[in-house]
């Protein structure tokens, strides 16, 4: 998708840009809906049409370090080990305390054609097993959910009863709509301390320290194993809400939103 177009010197920002990744959000949500009614959806990203949905998006969300508090999408990126098989580079704790998104360019700049396969955070080391590869986002991400400063966030999220999730912004194997299910999982499993250390966390994903797993039941079923394929674990939802409709819902009940990202833009708000 095209995000702007030149001017100048400049590029700015397609008007159509939010609203097109909604509309997909909607159409989306609306199949899965018909699939399964029981169910309430949440689209976590800066994009979603709840305001909750883009409090709970890493870019958002408070995360704490030894040397002080930033978000959880800055930690994530400034912690990676990149390796090209014979030099290696990060982590990046020079970057920590920038914006999400500019930490994220600047390391992708920094390891162009690396790989990055480790993680150092404050003394602790996570590899990414093929088994759980997001193993180390996820941790970061529910241990953010277990701080005070996302005390508020945390409880709306149990409160409102959520029972899916979706990242529609995301190609990456690391989705924070699978870390707010996995997080919700574990609380309602009574489960969720275990995360808060270091060796109980490995180990209730059956996880070694090494990255190995514990055993032939570790952690699995997670669907973005690799960049060129996606393994199936549930049937694919039919499309019976199809375009026209969507265009009919946007038109009927986003009509009070902008095309910019505002902090009152979301329909809970708006619709107040």
């Amino acid at each position: 998708m095209v995000l702007g177009e030149k001017h100048g010197t400049n590029y700015l920002p397609c008007t159509f840009a939010l609203s097109q990744k909604r509309k997909c959000q909607i159409g989306l949500h609306q199949n899965f809906l018909m699939e399964y009614p029981k169910e309430k959806i949440l689209e976590i990203s800066s994009s979603s049409l709840v305001s909750l949905g883009a409090k709970l998006s890493a870019m958002h969300l408070s995360k704490r370090t030894l040397k002080g508090i930033t978000t959880v999408e800055s930690v994530f990126q400034s912690s990676r080990i990149y390796s090209d098989g014979i030099k290696r580079i990060g982590p990046f704790p020079e970057y920590r305390f920038l914006p999400g998104r500019e930490c994220k360019k600047l390391v992708k700049e920094a390891a162009k054609e690396m790989h990055s396969y480790q993680y150092e955070l404050d003394g602790l080391t996570f590899y990414a097993p093929v088994h759980h590869i997001s193993q180390f986002y996820d941790s970061l991400y529910l241990n953010a959910l277990l701080e005070p400063e996302n005390e508020e966030v945390k409880n709306k999220l149990l409160q409102e009863n959520y029972t899916a999730f979706t990242d529609l912004a995301t190609r990456s194997l690391n989705c924070q709509a699978r870390s707010a299910a996995i997080f919700v999982g574990l609380v309602r499993a009574g489960l969720i301390d275990e995360v808060r250390d270091y060796f109980s966390y490995l180990k209730l994903f059956r996880t070694q320290e090494n990255g190995k797993t514990i055993g032939s039941e570790s952690y699995e079923h997670v669907q973005l194993l690799y960049k060129d394929r996606v393994k199936l674990f549930s049937p694919v939802i039919p499309r019976r809400f199809h375009k026209a409709e969507v265009e009919d819902y946007y038109a009927e009940r986003c009509d009070v939103l902008t095309n910019c990202k505002e902090t009152d833009n979301y329909l809970d708000l708006r619709c107040k």
